[in-house]
């Protein structure tokens, strides 16, 4: 006993040791992690909805919605500042699915559609998604793929709309 206490110290020596030898082990473990996690928002980062297409919705039933083009996904993100096709077809889709059937006293109702998402765009898509849920993380003037599921589209033929 007194050689294995000559190499490896006393009871407190080595309790001291291996708690040091945690501790430095849980610390580089969380700079490695916290890296991680700190690089996975770019890495998931949702690209611009740049176009619209129809789409197979609830039922399979074909509905106009914005897309990225370049993959043909749904799953793409819009806010203010953003222009082109993809903003037009949500604001028709405000215009149509939401203003038309529910009704607003809103003085940017019904909005101009032009393709450009600026603060009436932001203020529409907001009412639309605080009507359709009490999430309130879920209210915030972004279109993305909560609120994709959230909204009524346009019918791909025909007038009408449908959900995702």
């Amino acid at each position: 006993m007194t050689a294995l206490r000559t190499v490896i110290g006393t009871v407190p020596d080595l309790e001291v040791l291996m708690y040091r030898a945690v501790t430095t082990l849980v610390a580089g473990l969380l700079v490695v992690g916290g890296a991680a996690f700190n690089a996975s928002p770019a890495a998931a980062a949702i690209p611009t909805c740049n176009s619209a297409k129809a789409v197979p919705g609830y039922n399979n039933i074909y509905m106009r919605v914005p897309v990225h083009a370049a993959t043909g996904s749904t799953v793409c993100a819009l806010a203010q500042g953003n222009a082109g096709a993809g903003v037009l077809e949500l604001q028709r889709a405000l215009n149509k699915c939401f203003y038309q059937a529910y009704g607003s006293s809103r003085s940017y109702w019904p909005l101009v559609e032009d393709g450009d998402f600026g603060p009436n765009t932001k203020k529409a898509l907001t009412e639309a998604q605080d009507h359709h849920t009490d999430v309130p993380e879920d209210i915030d003037g972004v279109y993305g793929p909560i609120t994709r599921d959230l909204l009524l589209w346009r019918l791909a033929s025909g007038n009408g709309c449908w959900f995702n």
